[in-house]
């Protein structure tokens, strides 16, 4: 059902777009929450957990929403 592609002024817009934005929203807002609440300065590399928040949030987005 949400595989198929989304008409947008003529244009057809693959939905890995809207689950690409999904997950950078998600791990945008757990940037926030640990800056938050300080939890930040403990992470060793942030750029790894990031990264892999982002993909475990992708991943979780398709499965959930397709």
């Amino acid at each position: 059902m949400w595989l198929h592609e989304i008409p947008v002024g003529g244009l057809l817009v693959s939905p890995m777009v809207l689950f690409v934005l999904l997950a950078l929203m998600l791990t945008a807002l757990t940037w926030w929450v640990l800056r938050l609440l300080g939890w930040h300065q403990q992470i060793w590399k942030a750029a790894w957990l990031y990264l892999s928040l982002f993909v475990c949030y992708l991943a979780l987005s398709v499965r959930l929403l397709s």
